[in-house]
């Protein structure tokens, strides 16, 4: 019984080592996705800026209940955006509102990887209170 605990521990260590062993800063020519950035997208102005001009549209926009809200979007290489979805909503006729708001909002400074613009997701956690 011991060895079996011992082979199962062993086992599961090698693991987590050779986890940590994988690159962190590369684009995977497979998949196409990003595993690290180099700078991350970003709004110009920063952030604050971004809650500064959604929010008060969203006060205006509909009564709704307090609460926390998940939004992820794909920022284009362009710093548009695109694929608008909520991961964490209140109700969906204001989710759909929230979505058009951030769709509406002005192009995003994007991602960079290597000096050139990438796609990448962004999530935005939004508190409405």
């Amino acid at each position: 019984m011991k060895k079996i605990a011992l082979l199962i521990i062993f086992a599961l260590h090698t693991l987590v080592f050779y986890a940590q062993e994988k690159p962190v800063d590369t684009l995977t020519k497979k998949t196409g996705k990003v595993i690290g950035l180099q700078s991350v997208p970003e709004y110009p102005g920063g952030l604050k800026k971004f809650y500064d001009l959604i929010g008060p549209k969203i006060q205006r926009s509909m009564r709704y209940t307090p609460g926390k809200m998940i939004v992820t979007f794909i920022v284009e290489t362009d710093g548009s955006i695109t694929n608008i979805t909520t991961v964490q909503g209140i109700n969906e006729k204001f989710d759909e509102r929230v979505r058009e708001i951030i769709a509406g909002s002005p192009k995003w400074k994007p991602g960079q990887q290597e000096g050139k613009p990438i796609r990448a997701q962004y999530r935005l956690p939004l508190n409405l209170r």
